[in-house]
């Protein structure tokens, strides 16, 4: 079986959570014996392969027509769409925005031409981005969205509820769909023995509003003048994203010379685990997440507490966080103070190893790859 993976035209310039994903999968895929390419090019002759598999639909202008290429060729398709609910993403976008980007809703009030007019700057910048971001002008960003899921064979999901929001915010049915879990490498991540847990708050991401430091900092602070925590310290971990300096100055702010804060910047892997070994409460409270796959690898390293936002991290984590309005200073904070009493169950850092692996990922994606190829 010879597969194609495709994706946004930039995904090994500008690597992301979707790298990522691709490159797991693709290695999983690889050990079981299917032969996986990868080629983000617009018009590939795809002849040698049996599907291509395509990644990625939200705010991004390469899809569509790597699909109508692999169509027009007479090939299968799958695509991966890794979709946020639009309605979520409007709020965040209403309620979060910082420095130009704020000024920038204020211009251009639809968020859809906010995102083709992102995708044209782009192009500029990347010039091989800018016929399909011109294209994506022509034909409107949510039409060729539709298209690309109307067109592709199969869709894979990594919740029930990105299916959901598929179907509520592009108003059709009219797709296959499947589960195919996210994973995390079980071998990367491990539980330390007799490692003695200091009160440390971690949280872990780039530095950007989505990730929402500033109020898991200030919730913190509010907790704090609560009376709680007061022997605690709370680590942040992550690049500052320089597409958001605003906010990275505020954060910077709200931090600076308080010895109950400490920001380490971006560690290696073998540090990050080191402090997940350590910390008590692992609190990340995305606007909107796919997954949340950083609360797999902060429970299966031990730590007993986790805060996390979000229905479709809830599909992950179940009953074994607490969960926040990220909108809400409050909120964060009252979930963190109840965070002191453990909340993950003793057996799910064992279930995560037994059921969120790339290579059930891997495995879960042959089956639909064998279904697709018997459907002539």
């Amino acid at each position: 079986m010879k597969i194609l993976f495709q994706s946004r035209l930039d995904l090994f310039d500008k690597k992301g959570g979707d790298t990522v994903q691709i490159l797991e999968t693709k290695k999983s895929l690889d050990d079981l014996g299917v032969n996986v390419d990868i080629n983000c090019s617009l018009n590939t002759n795809v002849s040698a392969y049996d599907i291509v598999h395509v990644f990625n639909l939200d705010w991004v202008s390469e899809p569509y027509l790597q699909i109508k290429n692999a169509k027009a060729q007479g090939k299968k398709v799958v695509l991966s769409p890794i979709h946020h609910s639009l309605a979520e993403f409007e709020i965040y976008e209403r309620l979060n925005r910082w420095g130009l980007s704020k000024i920038g809703n204020l211009i251009i009030p639809s968020q859809p031409a906010r995102d083709v007019a992102k995708n044209l700057f782009k192009g500029v910048i990347y010039h091989k981005k800018l016929y399909p971001a011109l294209m994506q002008l022509a034909l409107g960003i949510r039409n060729e969205q539709k298209r690309a899921v109307a067109l592709s064979d199969y869709v894979l999901v990594q919740t029930d509820l990105e299916a959901l929001d598929l179907k509520n915010d592009y108003k059709t049915n009219d797709f296959r769909w499947k589960k195919v879990i996210n994973g995390i490498n079980p071998t990367k991540f491990s539980e330390a023995q007799d490692v003695v847990k200091e009160k440390i708050i971690l949280s872990v991401g780039r530095i950007e509003p989505r990730k929402n430091q500033i109020n898991t900092a200030l919730a913190f602070l509010d907790a704090r003048n609560k009376g709680e925590f007061k022997d605690y310290k709370m680590v942040f971990i992550g690049w500052f994203n320089h597409h958001h300096p605003t906010y990275s100055r505020k954060f910077k702010s709200i931090i600076d010379k308080k010895p109950f804060f400490e920001y380490l910047g971006f560690v290696e892997q073998e540090r990050l685990c080191a402090l997940y070994h350590e910390s008590q409460i692992f609190c990340v409270p995305s606007w909107f997440e796919t997954t949340g796959l950083v609360f797999l690898e902060a429970a299966i390293c031990g730590i007993p507490s986790l805060v996390a936002s979000g229905d479709r991290s809830r599909e992950y984590l179940n009953d074994n966080a607490i969960y926040c309005d990220p909108s809400s200073v409050i909120s964060i904070s009252n979930s963190l103070i109840k965070a002191q009493l453990p909340t993950v169950q003793k057996n799910f850092p064992e279930f995560i190893k037994k059921t969120y692996t790339w290579e059930n990922c891997a495995k879960q994606t042959i089956e639909v790859y064998k279904e697709i190829l018997r459907t002539k």
